[in-house]
């Protein structure tokens, strides 16, 4: 079979041909179909990100869609002629206090998390992939939706997690800051498809937040931020009058807290705020504030197998429509022209490499 391969950091992928792995106990075997690149994919071969690389030549690549080829002994939900929905989170499933975690085919998460990342060090760019079970979701019942669309379940799973862990319920107002970032305008159409009477979704340009808005329809309500912290908190709560009920921060590498700050000060009354996004400078909470409103701030990574279940069993339902990302897609074997398209993807972008045209 044929893999893209990264030989060295800071080198080039190359196309090897390599033996079809045997598939072990508690793993799966995939054909891969199709395999969403992330935008800072050349970043990250480059060698220009904090990561914790997997040693020696490894095939890249997170998420993807595919069929199940083989099962490993102890695969007991599983078989050959699934098709499912590939996802790089992986636990370790030992019971400790703080088992090792890892992005298979990218990083490893955890101090301890470099023998985990050994045991899984390739990803999804290669024509079969080896995962293990608990890495799968079954797609049973989205058989009429091609896998290139399906690939961008990754772009909502994210924020999918960020939202259940924020305990998001029916009728509740949300603000979105970092609305038109590639996860942040996802956790957009993922809080109303959630039930969330309004969405707020801050941004700093106007085009892009009346993009979403247009998608979204009369529930979202954009906010273009000013970077005055006071001024901003005013103005979201002047189209969210009774208070936001639960602030997502998706902020990209944020040089000033200001944003977030103004999202958390939207919020009424025992409020809670979700942080998934990056920031390069500290947050300096307001102590007070916090006490006297009972506001609660929480850190999220990722998702739980059960968040991607659920946004698998909402599009199965129509209730969050994958058509709203706009997809582009190349053939296996131009990887690079689909590394440089995914660098230049924005907001609800989407860069797909496809199997089904090598």
């Amino acid at each position: 079979m044929k893999a893209w391969i990264l030989e060295r950091v800071g080198q080039p992928l190359v196309l090897r041909d390599v033996d079809t792995p045997d598939v072990r106990p508690g793993a799966v075997l995939v054909r891969m179909e199709a395999v969403p690149l992330l935008s800072y994919t050349r970043a990250y071969l480059n060698g220009e990100l904090p990561y914790q690389y997997p040693e020696g030549p490894f095939t890249p690549g997170t998420n993807g869609v595919g069929t199940i080829v083989a099962t490993g002994a102890g695969v007991h939900h599983f078989c050959a002629g699934q098709r499912v929905a590939v996802n790089p989170y992986l636990t370790s499933t030992e019971n400790v206090d703080s088992p090792a975690e890892v992005l298979i085919g990218l990083t490893g998460i955890s101090d301890d998390s470099a023998p985990l990342l050994q045991d899984f060090p390739h990803g999804t760019l290669r024509e079969i992939a080896e995962f293990p079970a608990s890495a799968l979701v079954s797609l049973a019942g989205l058989e009429h939706v091609p896998s290139e669309r399906l690939a961008t379940l990754s772009k909502f799973a994210v924020p999918m997690g960020g939202l259940r862990r924020g305990r998001l319920v029916a009728g509740e107002t949300v603000v979105v800051n970092g609305a038109t970032g590639a996860f942040g305008s996802a956790a957009v159409l993922a809080a109303l498809a959630m039930g969330a009477s309004s969405v707020i979704a801050l941004g700093r340009r106007i085009e892009p937040l009346e993009s979403l808005a247009r998608l979204g329809g009369e529930r979202v309500r954009p906010v273009v931020l000013s970077g005055d912290a006071v001024r901003d908190a005013a103005a979201i709560r002047s189209v969210g009058p009774s208070g936001v009920d639960l602030a997502f921060d998706m902020v990209g590498q944020a040089t000033d807290p200001s944003s977030t700050l103004s999202a958390l000060r939207s919020l009424k009354r025992r409020g809670r705020m979700v942080l998934m996004g990056s920031m390069n400078v500290p947050l300096p909470l307001p102590y007070g504030e916090m006490l006297r409103n009972s506001w609660e701030v929480m850190g999220h990574f990722m998702y739980a197998p059960s968040d991607y279940r659920a946004l698998v069993s909402m599009v199965r339902a129509n209730q969050l429509s994958l058509e709203t990302i706009g997809v582009k897609t190349f053939p296996f074997d131009h990887i690079e022209a689909a590394i440089d398209a995914a660098g230049a993807q924005a907001g609800l972008d989407a860069t797909v490499v496809s199997f089904a045209q090598a």
